[in-house]
């Protein structure tokens, strides 16, 4: 499945030679648009013959990232700068700064009505197209129903919930505490949908007294 945040987004298109596109204006030096025979389009500054500053980008029918589209800021044909990528077949959109071709910095990905996973969102930091940094992640329609409507905010360490955080769940009860590569793990707070409150120490996502407790009431 390919994901907006996991987008190779190096600036390649599907054909490779020159005879395939036309120029209007100036698309080595200037400003001019490139005009692709699969329905492709690449507009914007043009230096040495690489998409620099403001631009825009459409991703042709023989591409691997089909109807697809990029609207922002480029350097040397990579994504740099602030932008937005629509991922046409995932109706996933990211808004955001961008270094190197990848979402680096503040911004947000949202899944639309069309997509697997719609009213998914993830808004905050990101290093080199990974979740990293403070965030606040939104599961909406999720792979596995237990995770449906769930949400986290907190700290982020390659894509995995890390450091300090709080997660929701759907029901109303609440972990706040420490993570660990997407596990509780440390001191936290579990908050039961009737406001029952209990601390303890979790290891990988396991906290025996709680669990003899959960035990203890069935």
């Amino acid at each position: 499945m390919k994901r907006l945040v996991f987008l190779l987004v190096i600036f390649v298109t599907a054909c490779g030679s020159d005879t395939n596109w036309t120029c209007d204006g100036d698309c080595e030096n200037g400003t001019g648009t490139k005009n692709w025979k699969d329905g492709g389009t690449e507009n914007g500054s043009w230096i040495n013959g690489k998409l620099n500053g403001k631009g825009f980008i459409f991703y042709g029918e023989n591409s691997d990232f089909s109807n697809d589209e990029y609207e922002g800021e480029f350097k040397d044909d990579l994504f740099d700068g602030y932008g937005t990528y629509y991922d046409f077949s995932e109706d996933s959109r990211y808004t955001g700064q961008w270094k190197n071709g990848k979402p680096h910095g503040k911004g947000k990905a949202t899944w639309g009505d069309k997509s697997k996973f719609p009213n998914r969102y993830y808004e905050g930091e990101w290093k080199d197209g990974l979740m990293h940094g403070m965030g606040t992640k939104f599961w909406g329609q999720a792979e596995v129903e237990e995770f449906t409507n769930n949400k986290y905010t907190g700290e982020w360490m390659n894509d995995k919930m890390h450091g300090v955080g709080k997660y929701e769940w759907a029901d109303g009860s609440y972990y706040e505490g420490y993570w660990k590569n997407g596990e509780q793990h440390g001191e936290g707070i579990y908050v039961f949908a009737n406001g029952e409150e209990f601390k303890g120490i979790w290891v990988d996502g396991y906290c025996e007294e709680l669990a003899k407790k959960l035990e203890l009431e069935k």
